[in-house]
Formats: C-alpha cells, structure tokens, sequence
C-alpha cells in the first residue's frame, strides 16, 4: 500500500478500520465505473468496462483473495461485501436486459437463463484472481485478455445477428488500440 506499518497502526485504530475504509474505497471506485455505463450499456461500454474491474480487483486484490476469511472474521464488512456482490450482479443482469431491448442478445429462452448468466459472469469476474493465486499465476496482460475472451464467450451464443455487428465492431476498434 506504499505506507510503513509504524504509519498504518499511527492513522487506523485497528485492523477492522483499516478493511473496513479499503472496502468502502473499494465500493466508491466500482460505483464510478457502474455510473459511466449505466445509462446507455452499448456493447463497447460493456467491454470497456470488464477492463476497469480488472484493474480494479488487481488493485484491492487482498480482498478478493482473502473473501472467505474476511467475511468470517468482520461481520459489519461481511454485510456490506455481501450487498456489494448482489448489486453487482444486478447490475450485470440489468445490462444482459438492456442488451436484449436494444436488439444486440436474444430473449432468454428458458426463464431465469440470464439470472443464471448474470451469477455465471459475477462468479467468474469475482474469483478470476483467485483461480490465478491458487495456480501460482499473475494477473498479466494475456490473463487480462483471457477473462475478458471467457465473459465474451458466455455472451456472444445469445448474440443476436446486430449484437454479432456490434461485437464484431468492439473488437475491431481494440485490436487498433492493442497493435497501436
């Protein structure tokens, strides 16, 4: 965190304040990343967007990796870290139903599918670090684009053949960017 022990214990009470303000840092910067999507979810937003919680679980990576501990052991941040992951997931179900007004993925076909993809997408954003740590791996470039490219593969079969342009489109314009 770039501070000295001697200058964590000076500033915080103790352990419980110091999760307790880094989860709510936490909270605060995925709110803003939520807010810049929101309003129109485009496909291109959406994939920008899977960009900005990856660095920002890299950033707070210890609460990602310690989830079950600090849940155990802090109940005021087990409660808050618990309503953080549904209004995510709501969140992730409300743009799967944005994208089906907007004609870009189909009507579900059996109902409560996209629930069940908005929980698949979450788990898999939520504990992709995890499956790194545990495989002795970091969270590189590549591993980046391999979260991303397994999100994609979840969506692109209830694609619609608009939602298929638009894909298209989005991975177009970021191969630009990343062969510069």
């Amino acid at each position: 965190m770039g501070i000295s022990t001697g200058n964590l214990a000076y500033h915080y009470k103790n352990k419980d304040v110091i999760i307790e303000e880094a989860f709510q840092k936490m909270e605060a910067e995925r709110d803003e990343i939520l807010s810049g999507v929101q309003q129109i979810p485009s496909l291109d937003k959406i994939y920008k967007q899977n960009k900005l919680f990856t660095r920002l679980g890299k950033k707070y990576l210890f609460m990602y990796i310690d989830t079950a501990h600090i849940l155990r052991n802090y109940p005021k941040i087990a409660k808050l870290h618990r309503a953080y992951m549904q209004k995510t997931i709501e969140y992730v179900k409300g743009t799967l139903e944005y994208s089906v007004g907007s004609g870009n993925m189909r009507p579900e076909k059996v109902e409560g599918e996209y629930d069940r993809l908005a929980h698949a997408m979450w788990m898999i954003m939520t504990f992709w670090l995890n499956q790194l740590e545990i495989r002795d791996k970091t969270c590189t470039l590549e591993e980046e684009e391999q979260l991303e490219f397994t999100i994609w593969d979840m969506i692109y079969p209830k694609l619609t053949r608009k939602g298929i342009e638009n894909y298209r489109k989005v991975f177009a314009e970021a191969q630009k960017i990343i062969t510069g």
